[in-house]
């Protein structure tokens, strides 16, 4: 079997990497910035014989140092290097972030990290990277590290690839393009279709009543989940329940994905009150057993806000409609940029 090269410790990274090239970063989404910095990584790499290698962090420093609901994440931990890896890393040193590994001097994090750990002899950065305890190495400590430790320095403007507006794309603004509704916008600034994985769990049925069985996530998916409303996009299953392995798995299967509290229904169960949930029905597959499997959402565009109907009747026709409408949407769509497993 072969080793995903993804390391959480320097002592897992293998001996025959040979010397590498290393950027760092907390890479939230892998975004079109991120993967500007990542290709002039790989570039720097091969003009050097260099392995490119992208030292990340798990959980989040700003969920460890501060407040985690102000910086919800665009990915999950395992999608985010799993991006990483798709874009052209030989490896990934994905380390463990707490608060006694903040106190890493700058000179103790490269020391340990790029020069013993990774060989690194280059280093590629943005011009306002910020490293080590209380973040006081700047490019200029690392450049003086460099010298020291025998490694070259390369900055890059991350804000970099052509076409991507007036602005830097950042993870933040595509945060808030997601809780507006605007996946479309988050999409171009990812340059792929956004994504949440989660098993699939058990739901109040009533999709299955209603002819739309959906395929109902949990309460904390990986990945964000955008604003209430009705989407089209793709459901992918990435790992299966060993109960259906005789079952040909769904690989971008067409869905209309609704998020929301089912308004319609509220008060059906008081003990639990209204529920946020995330569910997807998969067009033209009214037996589908997905229950335990590990699927992937991708949106594509909004379609509607989430509303409330004063009959089942209603909300029946309105399901016809927005399927409709996510079959016209998909059948515009020219790619789906960025989504190989």
């Amino acid at each position: 079997m072969t080793r995903v090269p993804i390391w959480h410790s320097v002592e897992e990274v293998p001996a025959e990497l040979g010397p590498t090239a290393v950027s760092i970063g907390n890479y939230d989404g892998v975004h079109r910035g991120h993967r500007f910095v990542l290709d002039q990584l790989r570039h720097h790499a091969e003009a050097r014989s260099l392995a490119p290698v992208a030292i990340t962090f798990w959980p989040h420093p700003r969920h460890v140092m501060g407040d985690p609901s102000r910086t919800p994440l665009l990915t999950g931990h395992e999608d985010r290097d799993r991006l990483l890896l798709l874009a052209g890393m030989h490896g990934v040193l994905d380390l463990e972030f707490t608060l006694d590994f903040a106190q890493h001097s700058p000179e103790e994090f490269v020391r340990i990290f790029l020069v013993e750990g990774l060989g690194a002899k280059c280093v590629v950065l943005g011009e306002d990277a910020l490293f080590g305890r209380a973040n006081a190495g700047t490019i200029e400590t690392m450049r003086e590290l460099g010298v020291k430790y025998g490694f070259e320095v390369v900055t890059v403007d991350e804000m970099g690839p052509e076409g991507a507006g007036s602005g830097r794309i950042s993870s933040s603004g595509i945060r808030h393009d997601l809780l507006q509704g605007d996946v479309a916008a988050a999409n171009s600034a990812l340059g792929r279709l956004h994504t949440v994985t989660d098993v699939v769990h058990h739901g109040f049925r009533r999709g299955r009543e209603l002819g739309f069985p959906t395929a109902n996530l949990g309460p904390a998916p990986a990945g964000l989940i955008p604003a209430d409303g009705v989407y089209a996009g793709y459901l992918t299953v990435t790992e299966q329940d060993p109960a259906h392995l005789g079952v040909e798995p769904l690989a971008g299967a067409p869905a209309t994905i609704s998020i929301g509290t089912n308004p319609t229904f509220e008060g059906e169960d008081p003990d639990s009150g209204p529920r946020r949930t995330v569910e997807a029905y998969v067009h033209d597959d009214h037996e589908l057993d997905l229950y335990g499997d590990l699927v992937r959402l991708e949106f594509v565009d909004y379609q509607r806000p989430t509303l409330k109907f004063d009959s089942v009747e209603s909300l029946v026709e309105q399901m016809d409609r927005d399927v409709e409408v996510t079959r016209r949407t998909l059948a515009t769509e020219q790619s789906r940029p960025g989504t190989a497993d």
